[in-house]
């Protein structure tokens, strides 16, 4: 089916009716709408009324569907060809952008302001208002345990600390007012990470798309933003890369939560689903729930199972010595994740192989 096929006018035409209307565009259109009714009014007693209206409601109609399937596709194929400059990333403009998007909503960074205190509320009511409309929203960031961090660290001469905890503070955020949403919208919002340097950022409402790069020596934010059709040969080369990543990604979930079962000697399993830090290619998670219920527990009689253990196998849960140097190290690294504290840690050890 070509561009010029009427049934993706009319899909378009009525995406168009079902987007939300600014204050002002509905006092305008009230206003027009009475002065079009005082004029039928008026003229109700002339001569030949009902034939003078027919003909003069055929002709307008017949000046619609010129419009819509002819004069409508020629300025939107031109429109897609242009773009638009911004000095910087303008985050309440987005956000209000966001408010008013009806199909999608897409973030491609590194890690963004967007999220921070000063902008994250008003982001937060566009998606509520997005998700209501029944868009998708869907935000991709980088891995904060990833090589790619550190690359990032080096390219905007911070320290990749620095990079993790920024990104580290915009997953909580997200995780915290995810958790705030009802069902529906909650199944629309998706938050993922990714592994690898995306190179360009991304942020979509709808049909048109804020780009960047990913420079030296200063945030993505800071420098010019191209506004751009997402059918524009830019807008589809950013969106491929987006899919590209997103495929490769993980969800937000299994950064912040990780899904453990326990089971013991007689089969019997118990699910948790704890915070976790990892040291040296160790999992150490920290709940009270589960210390409880290893200490109902001999050692050695329970295993532990997860996807997101990388060895296979049961692995024994083994307290930490609180007293140990270890226990201060995980202190430190679940305050740097969670902004909170945890008194006890679970280590999960790997099952020992034994070789010939």
């Amino acid at each position: 089916m070509n561009a010029w096929s009427p049934v993706p006018r009319l899909r378009w035409l009525l995406r168009a009716l079902r987007t939300p209307r600014r204050p002002q565009s509905l006092t305008a259109l009230a206003a027009l709408a009475g002065c079009a009714a005082l004029l039928l009014w008026t003229a109700h007693g002339m001569d030949a009324y009902q034939q003078n209206l027919a003909l003069n409601l055929g002709t307008d109609l017949v000046g619609v569907v010129i419009t819509v399937f002819v004069i409508g596709p020629l300025i939107s194929r031109a429109q897609e060809g242009r773009v638009r400059e911004h000095t910087r990333l303008d985050y309440e403009w987005f956000a209000s952008q966001v408010h008013g998007a009806t199909a999608c909503v897409k973030v491609l960074d590194t890690f963004s302001n967007l999220f921070g205190p000063q902008f994250s509320e008003r982001l937060f009511r566009g998606i509520r208002a997005a998700t209501a409309h029944g868009a998708r929203v869907q935000i991709l960031l980088l891995d904060p345990d990833s090589l790619a961090v550190i690359l990032r660290g080096r390219e905007l001469g911070e320290q990749s600390a620095d990079i993790r905890r920024d990104i580290m503070r915009n997953l909580r955020t997200l995780d915290h007012f995810a958790r705030r949403l009802d069902d529906s919208s909650r199944a629309l919002l998706e938050v993922r990470l990714c592994q690898t340097s995306p190179g360009v950022t991304l942020y979509r409402w709808d049909e048109r798309c804020l780009v960047s790069f990913l420079t030296v020596g200063r945030l993505s934010g800071e420098g010019v933003q191209l506004e751009v059709a997402v059918r524009s040969p830019l807008g589809t080369f950013v969106e491929q890369r987006f899919d590209e990543l997103w495929g490769q990604s993980k969800p937000m979930e299994h950064f912040a939560r990780l899904p453990l079962t326990l089971v013991d000697a007689s089969d019997v399993r118990r699910e948790f689903r704890c915070p976790f830090v990892s040291v040296e290619d160790r999992l150490y998670v920290a709940a009270p729930d589960l210390v409880s219920y290893l200490a109902r527990h001999h050692r050695g009689q329970l295993s532990a199972y997860s996807e997101a253990l990388t060895a296979p196998g049961g692995h024994e849960p083994i307290v930490v010595d609180d007293e140990s140097p270890l226990h201060a190290l995980l202190i430190q690294h679940y305050a740097e994740k969670y902004d909170a504290s945890a008194a006890a840690f679970v280590e999960l050890r790997p099952p020992v192989l034994v070789t010939e």
